[in-house]
């Protein structure tokens, strides 16, 4: 396997820290200040107070035409108003001789908009470093991000800008989104910032269907994401289609994501759900991916 095909495969399991951004970013020659985009999209609010993400720990395996490659890990907290949400995807020690990530995430959003509080980053590819620290401030809209390449401080660059348009960073965006009411044919448009880049997501749902998962009968809405670069005059990115199967109940889980890139089809399945334990309070800590042939052969138990 090509070194690129993994790090496309990575880009797939990271569409479950970052649901809609994929890996394109600008550099120095191409790149466009984010608060210079000019982009217009809805104020959504969530349709259902129902819908409430279940806290509890969700795993994921990450694989290339049949081939597992990595794990994601998702821990949904509910603390004080607040969804705290902690996240790590990592390449299995095999995939590490060609391609090595280690990729870790801390959001915090509010519980009732889903609109962004902060989030943190910290990704290990190969031998390069980056963490990215953003906040937002609810009342005046304002938003800053601090990132840094490796250790050197002459590496900082600082954002801060206040859009006139409704901007989440891809945790909130993903969450709102499985919140609205959905029917097939919707289509909504979210503006999405990750620290350095801002991305115009537009998800449209484009099939209502019933699929077995684990033994059982779940009715799922098929989303189809489409990204752009704001920030960038790249071309588009080499990911041609993607499906998102988030199921129609309260929960709105992913189940599962299908892309097609240049190198084949990647998937990103919906591996086990555990509960947190009731009536305590879980530790915070960063969730480790499962990294070894046993945890996965336990993550795949019925």
């Amino acid at each position: 396997m090509k070194r690129t095909a993994v790090a496309y495969i990575l880009t797939a399991g990271l569409t479950l820290v970052s649901p809609f951004c994929c890996a394109m970013t600008a550099t120095a020659d191409d790149y466009i200040a984010p608060d210079l985009v000019k982009v217009t999209t809805p104020l959504y609010r969530p349709a259902d107070a129902k819908y409430k993400p279940r806290p509890g720990v969700y795993e994921y395996s990450v694989g290339w035409e049949g081939i597992t490659a990595a794990s994601c890990s998702l821990t949904i907290r509910e603390d004080h108003g607040q969804f705290r949400i902690d996240a790590a995807a990592r390449t299995y020690s095999g995939v590490d001789l060609l391609y090595k990530l280690r990729y870790e995430a801390r959001g915090i959003i509010d519980s009732d908009s889903l609109s962004s509080i902060s989030l943190s980053i910290d990704h290990k590819e190969n031998s390069r470093h980056k963490t990215i620290e953003m906040r937002f401030e609810p009342t005046s809209g304002k938003i800053w991000a601090d990132r840094q390449t490796g250790d050197l401080a002459s590496s900082q660059k600082h954002v801060e800008f206040t859009p006139k348009n409704p901007t989440l960073d891809p945790i909130a965006a993903a969450f709102l989104a499985r919140s609205l009411d959905w029917k097939v044919g919707d289509t909504r448009n979210f503006d999405v910032f990750n620290g350095k880049s801002r991305y115009f997501i537009t998800l449209t749902a484009v099939d209502h269907k019933v699929i077995r998962y684990q033994g059982q009968e779940r009715p799922v809405f098929v989303i189809s994401p489409r990204v752009r670069n704001l920030t960038t005059t790249k071309p588009r990115s080499k990911l041609r289609e993607a499906f998102i199967y988030v199921t129609d109940d309260d929960a709105r889980d992913i189940l599962r994501i299908e892309s097609s890139v240049f190198i084949g089809s990647v998937s990103v399945d919906l591996e086990s759900y555990s509960p947190l334990p009731s009536g305590k309070e879980p530790p915070i800590i960063m969730v480790k991916a499962a990294n070894s042939d046993e945890a996965r052969a336990q993550l795949r138990q019925p």
